[in-house]
């Protein structure tokens, strides 16, 4: 059976065996209960699609009576008169509507001769209402990018389903809006407002999750459609840009991310999926296929029991999982497969273990370099979303390192865990629930400074810019130098003052070793921790930790200062980005702290 088909499968058998059925209630009847949320999400109405298609190619009436219920459910709680579609009954956002069409739409499209007359009838007209809410909601204008670009993609759907060409108009003014947001490196901006703005250090609002796991993906689909040959090469390039965050193992390294509070490590919570866009785009890019390859493979990993988990460890910490992640991304693979786009599918090498220079991106602030079988991240990126504080790492954070072998070292949780969309995220149930991202840090009373607070850090590198293998084979194995200097801040964006407020890191990517280094005030300590999981042995000597993973050993040697296990070796974790980690802390030594990585 083809992977697609087989996750499809998996996530839809468990969610019919989710479906209530048996309370004759009109508000409960057809909802898909999350046992991670112990309630109904809104948008679990997204599984109609999948559900219809598993009716249709496996002839099972289970999924014909399941999405028929489902959509009964939605109309008696989501659905607003105006015809829009609330994200959920609590939630006064109607935004959504547009994947409520799009999965609608191609329900009916590709299967809707399974249906009944009247069913099929009754769910047009629900399409034509929704049509004409979308057309006029103007808060797309000035929203996220990602609803400018999936409304095009709605409108334009809407318009040669219906037979009406004002909505293809407004979906053209949609994309053409949209196009103006991918800059000339290929990044998508907007996931942030303004959406066009700029912060203080002239960053831009990015979130590489949304980007290829929704925007970019409906553009390239939008872009199909209408046959736009220059918008079609537009958006391949961004999608080809964005490859760099893609990791050998299917990884998304959102670590940096504007929407980092709902990054998953394969992607963002509540999207869609990044390969059904990259297959489409394949025709022209077959690196394409391998992305999108190693994404479902990720997924399969993260797969236990029928249930998509929000992360690689999730399902190792006892958490249960959100039935959100499993009817999103389904869609996605009944459309790969409606469009038998599977056989696009190629195993192969991704740009970001190819690269020859490290890569400097501009729009966040952030570094990539990648050596002899590693890769990492360092960021100073300042774009704080919708005020949120405490969610990316900055301050020159090393907020990702990855080995080929070893997998994830590294990896940056939010700062501090907040649930900034609560409808959209879970609440952590177990102790140690804690921060992962690497960081300087400091306590006075009670208050804590630390670097990964600080958006006025500087960074600098050695030959570094913009571009994909621009350097030479001699790079790759000289050593590359990443230098941060900034102050200890809170997460207020309070600064501390004095001698003691200042720190200065240096990074030292050897072909297979990172040294890094750092200069503190009093009181100051580096936390450090490292992704492990729980049945991984740990060995810990004066000035040394040793991780046993399966092909690897992950080797952390103290140059300078005092090691400490403060949990000894009791995992930490954080449902951002969904792993574990031996939580390691390092006590400086006159001031100065110094460690290897070794593999």
């Amino acid at each position: 059976m083809s992977i697609c088909g087989d996750l499809l499968r998996q996530w839809c058998g468990k969610l019919l065996e989710l479906q209530v059925r048996s309370v004759d209630n009109p508000a409960l009847k057809g909802g898909i209960l999350c046992p991670a949320c112990a309630g109904i999400h809104g948008r679990c109405f997204d599984a109609v699609y999948p559900f219809l298609y598993l009716a249709d190619v496996d002839q099972d009436d289970r999924y014909l009576e399941g999405a028929k219920l489902l959509f009964d459910w939605a109309e008696q709680t989501v659905s607003r008169e105006d015809g829009s579609y609330v994200n959920d009954t609590n939630s006064e956002w109607k935004g959504t509507t547009v994947f409520s069409v799009i999965q609608l739409i191609e329900a009916l499209e590709y299967h809707g001769h399974i249906l009944d007359q009247e069913t099929y009838q009754k769910w047009k007209a629900r399409i034509g209402k929704a049509a004409e809410f979308l057309c006029g909601f103007k808060t797309f204008e000035v929203c996220n990018v990602n609803y400018r670009i999936t409304n095009s993609l709605a409108m334009y759907l809407c318009g040669t389903f219906l037979g009406e060409d004002r909505y293809i108009k407004r979906a053209r003014e949609l994309a053409a809006l949209a196009v103006g947001q991918i800059t000339e490196n290929g990044i998508l901006i907007g996931e942030g407002r303004p959406v066009d703005g700029y912060s203080a250090k002239g960053c831009r609002p990015v979130d590489i999750g949304y980007n290829v796991e929704e925007s970019l993906p409906s553009f390239i689909q939008y872009a199909y459609l209408v046959g736009d040959e220059e918008l079609k090469k537009t958006v391949r390039k961004a999608l080809k840009s964005h490859l760099l965050f893609f990791l050998e193992d299917g990884g998304i390294d959102n670590s940096f991310g504007t929407r980092n509070f709902k990054w998953t490590y394969w992607g963002s919570r509540t999207s869609d999926g990044c390969a059904l866009g990259y297959l489409l785009g394949a025709d022209e890019e077959p690196e394409f296929g391998i992305a999108a390859y190693k994404s479902l493979k990720q997924l399969e990993k993260c797969t236990h029991n029928g249930f998509l988990y929000g992360g690689p460890h999730v399902w190792e910490t006892g958490e249960p999982p959100c039935v959100h992640h499993a009817f999103s991304h389904a869609k996605v693979l009944a459309g790969i497969l409606d469009r038998e786009l599977e056989d696009r599918l190629v195993d192969g090498k991704l740009p970001r273990m190819e690269l020859k220079e490290t890569i400097y991106v501009e729009e966040t602030d952030t570094y990539l370099v990648t050596k002899d079988g590693y890769t990492a991240t360092v960021t100073g990126y300042d774009w704080e979303y919708l005020k949120l504080p405490g969610g990316h790492a900055s301050g020159g954070t090393l907020s990702l390192l990855w080995q080929e072998k070893a997998g994830p070292v590294l990896c940056g949780s939010m700062c501090d865990y907040n649930m900034k969309e609560a409808n959209n995220m879970q609440l952590p149930r177990f102790l140690h629930h804690e921060c992962l991202t690497p960081r300087l840090e400091l306590a006075v009373g009670d208050k804590v400074y630390s670097s990964m607070y600080d958006y006025g850090c500087r960074l600098e590198c050695e030959a570094a810019e913009w571009g994909v293998n621009r350097g030479t084979d001699q790079e790759a194995d000289q050593e590359t130098i990443v230098r941060a200097k900034g102050r200890f801040t809170d997460i207020g964006q309070n600064r501390l003052p004095g001698d003691d407020g200042a720190y200065e890191v240096e990074y030292l990517f050897g072909k297979d070793y990172i040294r890094v280094s750092a200069t503190v005030g009093s009181g100051a300590k580096w936390v450090l921790p490292l992704v492990s999981e729980r049945r991984e042995t740990v060995i810990k000597e004066e000035k040394c930790i040793l991780i046993r993973k399966e092909k690897a050993d992950v080797k952390v040697e103290v140059i300078k200062g005092t090691l400490a296990l403060p949990y000894e070796t009791e995992r930490i974790y954080n449902l951002v980005p969904g792993v574990e980690a031996l939580k390691v802390e390092i006590e400086p030594e006159g001031g100065k702290i110094a460690f290897c990585f070794s593999f």
